[in-house]
């Protein structure tokens, strides 16, 4: 039945002063028209709208455009909406007002229009966001030809106020032009799933309870549907789905091995899961690492390949083949294989050219690499930069074979060296509001070990989930995951200059997952704010911290302090590599780690990280000492430690004078950041305090 579009807006169940969303496909009505030869005039529709609400009411329409997102400049003038017919007829008009995010911006009308134009919010979802006007408001959804779950957005609201594991702020940078043709450099966010979960699903269960409770219901209007649902009163279904984890039966996981909750992801699990891999500072073995990473926990993980051909050279080194090995083995005389690389990858000298020889022991013994203090324990030994081959033993076994010199032993080393082949290394970058940025590396290239090399891999991934999860970040995270020592070289002879001018901390994370006491490696003159909040988590985790300076290097803390390169960058360990027996054997195995060392770590690089978020300077708003009790801030019943509450509070309040960062604060009293921070927090919640606007 043929309803005439403004006959249609008669129809609609809204009246004088109402607060309206209105999602819309409007092609159906406008092709009815000309099917009975009428043209379907836009404006006509909206001003039909418009007067049906009246001055006293609101109206609102969705211009979401996506492109921000790609780099691509946001132009409040022009930038159309990619949502909607009637959205941009309304941008062409006066009466209408923009909303100012570039990603999930409205045109809005009537008597708050000037407030909402007037919201300037950074996050798409959240408090001070034109979805929340809509929720405090009571404003009506409808939908008009539209499905639920093509349109509503305050579903994602909802998730960014209750907090939800499988979406994140992604933060986008970028030009925004705004409506004075002003050009600037500005950041935005919105919430975004994590690429390593496919989320499928439907939400009709959702829109069918809102129907079954009265919170929404439908109208026919010819052959039109419309939804209405009152905005303020679905979110409480919303928020019941998510806190009972009805949306989380949605998630289908790529991969069964895939984990989500960084609170409750299992360190060791991801150490398991990769230590047999054959890694080495090239080949496939770090490409299968990286992509196991890739498609279970760090969706966003770019796997990178830097050209051996192409850069012969990497500042003053070598760049070296890339190697890959099949299969390694010696057997003896009857055909038994006494050493096999598929039984243990450390068996395999790494970069072992290929051979296929027979000769007597008294030769082979040349190319066998043992440890003569640690017999039972097989070497971790390599080859990077002279063509050779050989095998790594326990002593014990050496010992045994060297009874017999004249013994002919078979011995098939299957590997390649490739000159046209490439590095390869992995890249994460988690962008923060601020361009300054904090660089988290560890290291890919060692084979079956795991504090040397898969404790740092795992550590660094919960961390990355950890900044993931933050619901305000700071700065921009670069996490990478290369091979010892050439790696570090080829990503500052990719990033350098980025890198010198944005990094402001960061860190080395190495043979941090058993369960030794916290140690770390300073930079050359131990003066950097990496080194200042290194030394402060240090020692409020561990009675016993180890500090070790420079000069006791050993990892990429090297390439990055290097003079002409100065990052100020620590290096993070549980016990130092080197430092404890098992190192570079094959006694650094499944039984080394810990869950609890791992957690260990993780918290140790956690902390760092929560005061380089938090790290802010601050200044008192009074002349003199605040009194406490006007601000509910000073304990009316006296009791235990209610005294040394106090003194806390006052002490702090005594060095907000602008020029102290919270570190320096705690530092000065010797108490934990966080306790600090704590405090700040009730200060910033009572109105005490306001901050200073100086760079730390």
């Amino acid at each position: 039945m043929f309803v005439h579009y403004l006959k249609f807006v008669e129809k609609l169940n809204i009246s004088s002063g109402n607060i309206i969303f209105i999602a819309s496909d409007i092609s159906k009505l406008a092709y009815e028209a000309q099917e009975n030869d009428i043209v379907f005039n836009i404006n006509e529709f909206i001003d039909a709208i418009t007067n049906k609400i009246g001055n006293e009411g609101t109206l609102i329409l969705p211009v979401y455009n996506w492109d921000f997102c790609k780099n691509i400049p946001f132009d409040y003038n022009k930038t159309i909406g990619k949502t909607g017919y009637l959205g941009n007829a309304a941008l062409k008009r006066n009466d209408f007002i923009r909303t100012k995010h570039p990603i999930y911006s409205f045109a809005v009308w009537g008597k708050d229009k000037h407030y909402l134009a007037s919201i300037d919010n950074i996050h798409a979802f959240g408090k001070n966001t034109v979805y929340q006007y809509l929720i405090d408001n009571h404003a009506t959804n409808i939908a008009i030809n539209v499905n639920f779950n093509d349109h509503y957005t305050i579903c994602h609201q909802i998730e960014q106020l209750v907090g939800v594991p499988y979406r994140y702020n992604k933060y986008f940078k970028g030009d925004y032009i705004d409506v004075n043709n002003n050009i600037s450099k500005k950041t935005y966010s919105m919430s975004v799933r994590y690429l390593e979960l496919s989320l499928s699903g439907d939400a009709v269960e959702l829109y069918n309870e809102m129907l079954d409770k009265k919170i929404a219901y439908e109208q026919k209007i010819g052959s039109h549907t419309v939804s209405y649902i009152d905005i303020a009163k679905s979110v409480a279904v919303i928020e019941n789905d998510i806190l009972h984890n009805n949306a989380l039966k949605q998630i289908q996981y790529n991969h069964n091995k895939a984990r989500l909750f960084h609170q409750k992801l299992q360190l060791k699990e991801i150490i398991t899961d990769i230590f047999s891999i054959t890694r080495s500072i090239s080949g496939n073995g770090n490409r299968q690492t990286l992509k196991y990473l890739k498609e279970n926990y760090l969706g966003e993980l770019k796997i990178l390949e830097y050209s051996i051909a192409d850069n012969p050279t990497i500042f003053d080194w070598e760049t070296p083949y890339e190697w890959n090995i099949d299969e390694a083995y010696i057997e003896d005389e009857n055909g038994n294989k006494i050493i096999d690389f598929k039984n243990n990858n450390l068996h395999i000298l790494g970069y072992s050219e290929p051979v296929d020889i027979t000769i007597p022991f008294s030769e082979l013994d040349n190319h066998l690499y043992s440890l003569e203090d640690d017999i039972d324990a097989i070497p971790y030994v390599t080859s990077y930069y002279k063509t050779r081959w050989g095998f790594c033993i326990t002593h014990r076994q050496r010992e045994e074979l060297r009874k017999n010199p004249k013994q002919l032993y078979h011995v098939v080393i299957k590997s390649t060296l490739n000159k046209n082949g490439s590095i390869t290394y992995g890249e994460l970058i988690i962008n923060g509001y601020e361009d300054d940025e904090i660089l988290i590396s560890t290291y890919i290239c060692h084979p079956s070990m795991a504090n040397d090399n898969l404790s740092g891999i795992a550590v660094a991934t919960k961390i990355a989930k950890y900044i993931y999860a933050l619901p305000e970040r700071k700065y921009t995270y670069r996490i990478i995951f290369i091979p010892e020592t050439i790696g570090a070289l080829i990503y500052l002879k990719e990033n350098i200059t980025h890198l010198q001018k944005y990094v402001k901390a960061g860190f080395v994370l190495s043979c941090i997952g058993d369960d030794g006491d916290y140690s770390c490696v300073h930079t050359p003159y131990n003066n950097t704010y990496t080194d200042k909040i290194v030394t402060h988590v240090l020692k409020h985790i561990t009675d016993e911290p180890k500090e070790y300076s420079f000069l006791e290097r050993g990892s990429d803390e090297r390439q990055f302090c290097a003079p002409n390169v100065n990052l100020p960058i620590c290096t993070l360990s549980r016990t130092k590599f080197g430092k404890f027996k098992k190192y570079h054997t094959s006694n650094d195995n499944l039984d080394f780690v810990t869950e609890k060392g791992l957690q260990g770590g993780f918290e140790y690089v956690k902390k760092c990280i929560d005061i380089l978020e938090n790290n802010n300077i601050y200044k008192i708003k009074t002349v003199g000492e605040p009194q406490l009790g006007k601000y509910g801030l000073y304990p009316t019943i006296s009791q235990k430690g209610s005294a040394d509450y106090t003194r806390r509070l006052t002490n702090i309040i005594a060095y907000l004078n602008g020029e102290n960062s919270i570190l320096d604060i705690a530092e000065i009293l010797n108490v934990p950041f966080n306790e600090v921070l704590e405090i700040i927090n009730q200060l910033i919640e009572t109105n005490l305090i306001n901050m200073a606007g100086k760079d730390i």
